[in-house]
């Protein structure tokens, strides 16, 4: 199975929190950053009203591996962030509504995540995967182990 990058992309809205306040306006290529030899983007604008945006991505070799998202208004002490997308299981998972993320490969997958646990509920082609609740690796490894490499295999 391929790298699971949800991790990353948590650890990435920290970041996007972060430099909300001081990133330059427009894209810029950060250099000093803790993932190594991974390319780290940031997308920064405001508006004159106050709102700033600030989109962050990590990159290996032109192939995103997770993106999020920092929003912040000029009245509100914190920014708040989310996880726009993330590669796993050889998929890029995009962000839908309430902590869900859908991908689409051989089928169409979404992954909900349960709120307050550590379990997630797998969807493929709008049916749902037994069992009902799993940890999320476990739900990308019957991804890339059942539907995804019965494709591969023909």
């Amino acid at each position: 199975m391929s790298k699971n990058h949800f991790e990353l992309a948590a650890a990435l809205m920290s970041d996007a929190a972060d430099l909300i306040g001081h990133a330059p306006q427009g894209t810029s290529t950060i250099d000093d950053h803790a993932y190594g030899a991974l390319e780290l983007v940031a997308t920064h604008t405001a508006t004159d009203d106050g709102h700033d945006t600030l989109v962050l991505w990590l990159a290996d070799n032109d192939r995103i591996l997770a993106a999020v998202e920092a929003t912040a208004h000029q009245d509100v002490a914190h920014p708040s962030t989310r996880i726009v997308a993330f590669r796993a299981a050889d998929l890029m998972f995009a962000a839908r509504e309430n902590y869900t993320f859908t991908a689409t490969g051989r089928h169409t997958y979404t992954l909900a995540a349960t709120v307050g646990a550590d379990t997630w509920q797998l969807t493929v082609d709008h049916h749902r995967a037994t069992p009902a609740q799993v940890a999320l690796d476990d739900a990308l490894a019957l991804i890339s182990g059942t539907y995804e490499n019965a494709y591969a295999a023909g």
